[in-house]
């Protein structure tokens, strides 16, 4: 990977595959607090079980979704038979277990890629994007290197 310099926007997907490498298919459950704006948050509760290829999503005031046997359980769309990767793209919290999953490494016609990469702590992985319409909007993703979830 390539810490503290700058990156274009072409090296995005060669990014979002180094961190893929860094996940074991695994069990493990994700617990925390997402916020969409300064008024609105909720906690919430994954459990992803790769090697099933199954996930629950459990969030505070709405009904869970999940994912198992190729079908995504959806409480407004009812269930739907959809591949394990792409089910686990229709949620932002579910993607931050799969980070390469995110619409931000500049893949077609993702509007962020990132632009730095940086250590952090003992074992976090910082990563820097910028909107390619408007250098100056960017957002970070902190992921731990021990096992390539987003933590934040």
């Amino acid at each position: 990977m390539r810490f503290d310099e700058l990156l274009t926007r072409s090296d995005g997907p060669a990014i979002a595959e180094e961190l893929a490498a860094l996940r074991r298919p695994a069990r493990y459950v994700l617990e925390g607090i997402h916020q969409e704006s300064r008024q609105k948050s909720w906690q919430f509760r994954v459990d992803v079980d790769e090697p099933a290829q199954a996930w629950t999503l459990v969030r505070q005031r709405a009904k869970p979704v999940s994912y198992r046997d190729g079908v995504l359980h959806e409480p407004d769309d009812g269930p739907h038979e959809v591949p394990f990767a792409r089910s686990m793209a229709s949620s932002s919290v579910v993607r931050m277990a799969v980070p390469e999953l995110m619409v931000r490494w500049g893949r077609g016609s993702e509007s962020f890629h990132p632009i730095l990469i940086q250590h952090v702590g003992e074992h976090s992985i910082l990563l820097t994007f910028e909107h390619h319409e408007d250098p100056a909007f960017r957002t970070t993703l902190v992921i731990d290197e021990r096992d390539g979830i987003a933590r934040r």
